[in-house]
C-alpha cells in the first residue's frame, strides 16, 4: 500500500527513477568532457581495511555522552553527532563554508525503522561552522521538521529554542537521503575554486590523481535552476546524481559529495576541491588554452582508472608480515588501507588541536 503522505509518495517515485536509470548505468565510460559519469569497476576479493599489524584499527573515537544528555540521545547518535560536529570544524579550517550557509548531513543510524523516519542531522541555520557542537546540531525528518529532543538550554546558547532549518539545505539533502539508501553522509560546500569551475562548460578533467579519483567514483552534473528552495527540483537532482555516483557538481553553484560514511565524504570533498584548484591554476597558467594542458588520451585514462581501482591496496609484503603464514589458499585476497579513515583522523586531530575537544564534543 502506498503511504498516505503525498511527499513520501513522491520519494517513492524518486527511488523508482533511480532504479530505471541504473538499467543503463552498466557500461563504464572514460570520456573527457562533461555530463558523463564514471563508476569504479569490480575488484578481486578484498579484506577489511588495515592500518597496523594487519588489524582493523578504530581510527576515530569520541568522548562518552555527558550525563545531562544521556536521556536526549542514544550512544550511537551521540557518536554520530560528534563525528558530524568535528566535520563542520574541519570544513571551516579548509574554507569549505560560506558564512552561515552550506551543509553537511548525516543520516541517523537505524532511523529508517523509527516512526516518522528516517532522520538526519544538520546544522542549525544561523550558527557558523566554527560554532557547531555535537548538541546544537538539529535532527530533522525528510519533511524538514525538527525532531525535539529536550536538549538542555545551556547546550544551545546560540540560536536558543527549537532551531532553524535553511530550506535550500533541506531541499538538496533530504532528496538524496530519501532516494539513495546507500548514502548516509552528504557534504556540500562553496569552495571558491570548485564553485568557479562549476561555472564553466569544461567540467572536471582528469588532470591529476585527485581528479581521476573523483571521476572513478562517479561524477555527474546538475544544471543551475536558481536557489535550491523549490521542492520540484528534487526529482531532477536525484536523477542527475544517479544510482551510484558519489559526486554531483551543481552548475553555477558548487559540489555535493554523497557517500556511505562521513569519512568517505570528507575524503571525496578533499580530493574534489584539490582537483578543482589544480585545474583552475593550470588553465590560468596556460592562458585558458586547453591545447597547452596535459590532458591524458583515452588509452592513458583507462590505465589511470585501472590503477585507481587499487588505490587502497596495501603492499603484498604487508600481507606476509601481518599473518606470517602460507597464502597459497588465499592468493586472491587483497589487504586494504582505510585511506578515508586515516585522512579523516588526521583532519579530526587537527580540528581538535585548533578548537579543543571540549568545545566540539559538548
Amino acid at each position: 500500500m502506498l503511504p498516505t503522505n503525498p511527499r513520501r509518495t513522491m520519494y517513492l517515485y524518486y527511488r523508482l527513477a533511480c532504479v530505471l536509470i541504473s538499467l543503463s548505468a552498466h557500461v563504464k565510460a572514460f570520456v573527457l568532457y562533461r555530463h558523463k559519469s564514471f563508476s569504479s569497476s569490480l575488484s578481486s576479493t578484498r579484506s577489511p581495511p588495515i592500518t597496523t599489524n594487519g588489524k582493523v584499527d578504530c581510527l576515530n573515537t569520541y568522548p562518552t555522552i555527558p550525563s545531562d544528555l544521556e536521556y536526549c540521545f542514544t550512544e550511537k547518535e551521540w557518536e554520530q553527532r560528534c563525528s558530524l560536529a568535528v566535520s563542520y570544524r574541519i570544513a571551516y579550517l579548509h574554507d569549505w563554508h560560506e558564512n552561515i550557509f552550506n551543509h553537511i548531513t548525516l543520516k541517523v543510524d537505524g532511523s529508517e525503522s523509527e516512526p516518522g523516519g528516517p532522520f538526519f542531522l544538520l546544522n542549525d541555520f544561523g550558527i557558523g561552522f566554527d560554532e557547531i557542537t555535537a548538541s546544537n546540531l538539529l535532527k530533522v525528518n525528510l519533511d524538514g521538521i525538527v525532531i525535539q529532543q529536550s536538549i538542555p538550554a545551556d547546550r544551545r546558547e546560540i540560536n536558543p529554542g527549537k532551531g532553524r532549518v535553511f530550506k535550500p539545505g533541506y531541499v538538496l539533502h533530504s532528496a538524496i537521503h530519501a532516494a539513495r539508501y546507500d548514502v548516509h553522509a552528504i557534504w556540500h560546500g562553496h569552495d571558491l575554486d570548485a564553485s568557479a569551475l562549476s561555472q564553466t562548460t569544461i567540467g572536471i578533467l582528469p588532470l591529476s590523481q585527485e581528479a581521476s579519483y573523483v571521476l572513478n567514483k562517479g561524477l555527474s552534473y546538475h544544471p543551475f535552476e536558481g536557489s535550491a528552495n523549490d521542492e520540484s527540483e528534487q526529482p531532477r537532482l536525484v536523477a542527475n546524481l544517479g544510482p551510484t555516483n558519489q559526486f554531483l557538481l551543481l552548475e553555477d553553484h558548487g559540489p555535493i559529495v554523497a557517500c556511505t560514511t562521513i569519512e568517505e565524504a570528507f575524503h571525496g570533498m578533499y580530493f574534489l576541491t584539490r582537483a578543482c584548484k589544480y585545474q583552475m591554476k593550470s588553465f590560468a597558467a596556460a592562458g585558458g588554452d586547453i591545447s597547452k594542458i596535459n590532458v591524458p588520451d583515452d588509452e592513458s585514462k583507462e590505465e589511470i582508472m585501472r590503477r585507481l581501482d587499487k588505490f587502497d591496496e596495501a603492499p603484498s609484503s604487508a600481507k606476509s608480515t601481518a599473518n606470517n603464514t602460507n597464502h597459497s589458499e588465499n592468493k586472491d585476497e587483497v589487504l586494504l588501507h582505510d585511506t578515508s579513515g586515516l585522512m579523516f583522523a588526521y583532519a579530526r586531530r587537527s580540528a581538535e588541536r585548533v578548537f579543543g575537544k571540549d568545545q566540539i564534543y559538548r
